[in-house]
């Protein structure tokens, strides 16, 4: 009997470290959406060289906005940028930007 109790009061204190450490990681969570527990990647090793890839440069990209219009906002997403263009209503646009590709998708105009 003593054995089942014992079994019992450490599930127990298993279950509420687990309940404590849980709650932790939500409120970390929320802080930093990028914070993790654990590293995803593992250290570098002292003297190593880094791998590091080059961005890649390109020159000027024309938009050949009308005059008076101006870029009010830009929401990247992935390898895509989507400027928002305004300035007046002829000017009223979205822009789609493909930057891995470095051209212009598309226009979506109201």
């Amino acid at each position: 009997m003593q054995l089942l109790k014992g079994i019992v009061i450490g599930l127990g204190v298993l279950i509420i470290l687990g309940l404590g450490l849980l709650s932790y990681g939500f409120v970390q969570k929320t802080n930093n959406p990028d914070w993790r527990l654990f590293s995803a990647a593992p250290a570098p090793v002292a003297g190593a060289p880094a791998l590091v890839t080059p961005l890649k440069t390109f020159g000027t990209m024309k938009l050949n906005l009308p005059e008076g219009c101006t870029i009010t906002g830009v929401r990247p997403d992935g390898a895509r940028a989507y400027l928002m263009i305004g300035g007046g209503s002829a000017c009223n646009r979205v822009i789609v930007v493909d930057t891995g590709q470095d051209r212009v998708l598309g226009t979506i105009t109201p």
